[in-house]
């Protein structure tokens, strides 16, 4: 094999090898996120709100638009194609607090490019969903 057709194959072979994921996926998710919050049933209910979302070394920030005012934060961890946040936000006993929107329990996640996509069904078949582009 000619000098040139080795150089460029261990080329190749360094660049593939340097693609690989980080195992805990944080290194995937950090930065800043914003986008839209849905919350729907079967029965047809829906909710949608403005979301923002700080992701930072297996920490986590969430913030809903000004009309719903919720905010979240806590701990996430990455396992395979599930991300599971443990919010540790204090919530009064107040029911102007809407808090389905905050990150909380496992979803299951897609990237694509900039974006991040969160889903999660509950056992009364409500459906959680994120979508989220980074800023």
């Amino acid at each position: 094999m000619k000098p040139k057709g080795l150089f460029f194959i261990l080329l190749l072979l360094l660049s593939v090898s340097g693609c690989k994921k980080d195992n805990n996926g944080k290194a995937i998710f950090d930065g800043d996120y914003s986008g839209k919050f849905l919350a729907s049933n079967q029965s047809g209910w829906t909710l949608r709100d403005s979301v923002v979302v700080s992701l930072q070394s297996g920490q986590f920030n969430s913030l809903t638009s000004s009309s719903t005012l919720t905010t979240g934060k806590g701990n996430y961890l990455i396992n395979g194609e599930t991300a599971t946040f443990t919010n540790t936000e204090i919530f009064p006993d107040n029911t102007s607090v809407v808090t389905t929107a905050v990150l909380n329990g496992s979803y299951t996640y897609v990237i694509k490019g900039d974006s991040i996509f969160l889903s999660k069904t509950d056992a009364s078949q409500n459906v959680y969903t994120y979508k989220l582009k980074k800023q």
